[in-house]
């Protein structure tokens, strides 16, 4: 029984292409605990999007309220939004969850250089360990800024679209930049996600070492964080709870004992059995 804590709807969300009714019914369809909607919030997004990258929070809360009507029997669900950092964002966006109540809240990074890489594929012409410590040290900067948040967003996201041979972040390419990003997440006492997508994204370029890093994950557990989240990011229905079982187990082999979830925003932890 898995909590999926990263997921996207066609109400909120442009880039989504599943209702919350479909969400749902694919969610106990296929014997999840709980789901998060955790739609995208990207204020100020740089590449032109119809409608905007962000959402009428007052209206998310109304529509979540009939969500819960729908919900099958067993099924949990849960609020959420997924931030898209920038820089001069960060107060604005704690204003903005401490006016709201979610139970969970995703903070991610979707820019390298001011722009998403799923638009700009030219940053890859760098070489990738230049790109993926810039990228990772941004991340740090996210976190140290921002306060009210609970998980880092797929701190690979710029892998998927990645142009290299071997598009896999590693530790050793660049392990200053990592100890930094993960001492900040240790001293903020945040939860990084596990996220699936970039999971199958790997598998869908045929490479055979699709996991994280393992590496990263044990420098993660011996500097002290111990919060991992699995999040799906799924924009459909076909990818809820992708991987799911095995990302466990992969965790586990690398010394992880518990999954970190959110309700009302303070943390639950559960085996990993």
């Amino acid at each position: 029984m898995y909590t999926d804590s990263h997921n996207h709807t066609s109400h909120f969300s442009t880039d989504a292409r599943m209702t919350a009714a479909e969400l749902l019914s694919a969610a106990g369809k296929i014997g999840l605990e709980a789901v998060v909607i955790t739609e995208h919030y990207e204020k100020d997004y740089p590449h032109e999007m119809h409608p905007e990258m962000f959402f009428d929070v007052d209206a998310y809360f109304e529509s979540f309220h009939d969500w819960r009507k729908q919900v099958p029997k067993g099924l949990a669900l849960y609020s959420g939004i997924e931030l898209g950092y920038q820089t001069h964002l960060s107060k604005f966006y704690d204003n903005l969850v401490s006016s709201y109540p979610f139970d969970s809240v995703i903070l991610s990074n979707h820019l390298y250089m001011g722009q998403d890489p799923y638009f700009y594929r030219a940053c890859y012409e760098s070489p990738k360990t230049e790109v993926y410590a810039n990228y990772i040290d941004k991340q740090t900067e996210m976190i140290l800024t921002c306060e009210k948040f609970d998980i880092v967003g797929h701190f690979d996201y710029i892998v998927r679209y990645s142009s290299y041979e071997d598009p896999k972040m590693r530790y050793a390419d660049s392990p200053e930049s990592f100890d930094r990003f993960l001492k900040a997440i240790v001293s903020k006492q945040k939860s990084l996600e596990i996220n699936t997508r970039s999971i199958d994204k790997l598998k869908a370029k045929g490479i055979e070492d699709y996991w994280p890093d393992r590496k990263i994950l044990e420098r993660y557990l011996a500097l002290g964080g111990d919060r991992v989240t699995l999040g799906s990011d799924s924009h459909d229905p076909s990818t809820l709870g992708l991987y799911f079982k095995e990302t466990a187990e992969y965790l586990k082999s690398c010394g992880f004992r518990e999954l970190t979830t959110y309700i009302n925003r303070k943390e639950n932890r559960t085996s990993i059995l």
